[in-house]
């Protein structure tokens, strides 16, 4: 149980859409044969290191928002997650420097993560860079990382970030509660709901048009994020935040399994095998449906 706790306190469904974008970068840019491996190892672990670090830093805002369950009830301390955060972000770089696997990206990867959390900068604290940060490295950093020396095609990086931020707007909406007690500065806190959805709406409408280059199961991922951030400005009691980051999350997943198959039977196994264990472990649905 106790490596269970240990690989679910990692939070591996967060790292979902950068595997989807780093997927979908690298199918569209014609870098799937061979498989990415290396790549996708030294991103997974930066991101995790950065999400650990995350988790530490935002302990009260988590546990007003619901999220935090490990640290909070005590199964690991603060210094376990650290020099674990420590060692997956230097082992991110250095596979990527041995490798000679993008360490550029890799590198940039590892300090965007970090400047997202930690003080001074900790840009999850500032309302505006929040976005660009998630945008840029979701949306562009993930799928260029995938595409390696080949080339993205035009406008895909611009599309991906724009999609990942109407996303991301939704999901400061959903933190309110925590954010606004402890006194973060979130793109959901300092504008009103419903110019969020405003703007989620805005940067989500030319998606489609942009990926479309891309294949149809990633302009019809672009395509539902639309929809959804248009009918959660319209009908926000009908179409809530939640809605928007679950399926537009679950679009971008499908697309990229289409791009490459594997990873549909490897998400379907974390997502069940998630659900089992946190009905056994806390007696909670996660996630939900």
């Amino acid at each position: 149980m106790r490596i269970l706790d240990f690989f679910f306190a990692l939070r591996p469904l967060v790292l979902v859409p950068a595997w989807s974008f780093f997927l979908l970068g690298a199918a569209a840019a014609g870098a799937l044969q061979p498989f990415p491996a290396t790549r996708l190892i030294a991103l997974t672990l930066v991101l995790i290191g950065g999400y650990m670090v995350n988790q530490v830093v935002d302990f009260e805002t988590d546990r007003l928002n619901g999220k935090g369950l490990f640290l909070q009830r005590g199964l690991f301390s603060r210094r376990t997650y650290l020099v674990a955060a420590a060692v997956c972000t230097a082992g991110g770089v250095v596979v990527a420097l041995a490798a000679r696997e993008a360490p550029v990206r890799i590198a940039t990867a590892a300090a965007l993560v970090l400047a997202y959390s930690i003080p001074p900068l900790r840009l999850s604290s500032r309302a505006g860079f929040d976005l660009v940060a998630n945008a840029a490295g979701y949306g562009v950093l993930a799928p260029w990382t995938g595409a390696g020396e080949s080339a993205l095609p035009t406008g895909f990086g611009i599309a991906g970030a724009l999609a990942v931020g109407a996303v991301f707007v939704h999901t400061t909406l959903l933190d309110l509660p925590g954010d606004r007690t402890t006194g973060k500065r979130t793109l959901g806190v300092v504008l009103p709901a419903g110019v969020a959805r405003g703007v989620a709406v805005a940067l989500a409408a030319p998606t489609p048009l942009l990926l479309h280059a891309a294949g149809w199961p990633v302009a019809g991922a672009a395509g539902t994020t639309a929809l959804l951030c248009l009918a959660a400005a319209v009908a926000p009691a009908h179409c809530a935040s939640r809605t928007v980051c679950v399926a537009a999350t679950a679009a971008f997943a499908l697309a990229a399994a289409v791009a490459w198959m594997p990873f549909g039977p490897a998400l379907a196994c974390l997502v069940v095998g998630t659900r089992l264990y946190y009905r056994r472990r806390f007696g909670l649905t996660y996630p939900a449906a």
